[in-house]
């Protein structure tokens, strides 16, 4: 009965492997690893209906990672039925070079209007930063910081709207999410706003609100080196 209680952890680890060496969609990695939760639990009832007397301890071994899976879920269902996030709704910042991703092709990439009233309730705190400086030199600083975040590719950079762009690839599942940075000059000073966009799933569990406010943290005092990590699934 011990292998029939570990069979669970051994389809998850499929998942997470083939997730880590870039199965695409993603969704497909972290559907393997739903599966081998759902197993656990299967697996647990078997054994208490099957199994030898006092086996309720390979049982519980078994249906941990379904409470496990069980327990983020619900964690996850706190968060708004929204997968982008940005602190200008107003006027959300337009991707470019997301455009022509090929998994972004026939993909519509504007912000949806009924995120917008979600977003501002769930995360009232993701606004714009302003900032008592010129904003060439806060772009500077912006760019830097985005070359310098962990699991960031940067496709575009315009120095002339001061945009920058990139695709925020997670580690553990490699799931990516679009992410754009703009800064604009505000009455002598400067304004940054952001957007982050997942590529996969309608519910982003808060990651896209998480990753803007700890960028935007790192903005007014330039932390690249040894900065927070960036959201994962």
């Amino acid at each position: 009965m011990l292998f029939p209680a570990l069979l669970p952890y051994l389809i998850i680890g499929c998942g997470l492997i083939l997730g880590r060496v870039g199965l695409r969609p993603a969704m497909l990695a972290w559907g393997i690893c739903m599966i081998g939760a759902l197993s656990g639990l299967v697996i647990a009832v078997t054994i208490l209906v099957i199994g030898p007397a006092h086996s309720w301890f390979l049982a519980a071994v078994s249906a941990l990672p379904f409470v496990t899976a069980c327990m983020m879920v619900i964690k996850d269902l706190r968060h708004p039925r929204i997968n982008d996030v940005a602190t200008d709704l107003d006027n959300p910042i337009a991707f470019g070079a997301a455009l022509r991703a090929r998994a972004n092709e026939n993909r519509d990439m504007t912000y949806p209007e009924h995120f917008k009233s979600r977003a501002r309730s769930a995360y009232p705190s993701v606004r714009p930063l302003i900032l008592d400086e010129p904003a060439n030199q806060v772009f500077e600083r912006v760019c830097h910081l985005a070359e310098s975040q962990p699991g960031w590719r940067i496709t575009r950079q315009d120095n002339d709207s001061k945009t920058v762009e990139a695709e925020a690839t997670t580690a553990q599942l490699r799931f990516v999410d679009d992410v754009i940075v703009r800064v604009t000059s505000q009455g002598g000073k400067s304004r940054v706003d952001m957007r982050s966009k997942s590529r996969e799933g309608l519910v982003d569990a808060g990651k896209n609100a998480q990753r803007i406010e700890m960028f935007l943290k790192q903005v007014p005092r330039g932390a690249a080196v040894g900065s927070p990590q960036s959201p994962d699934c």
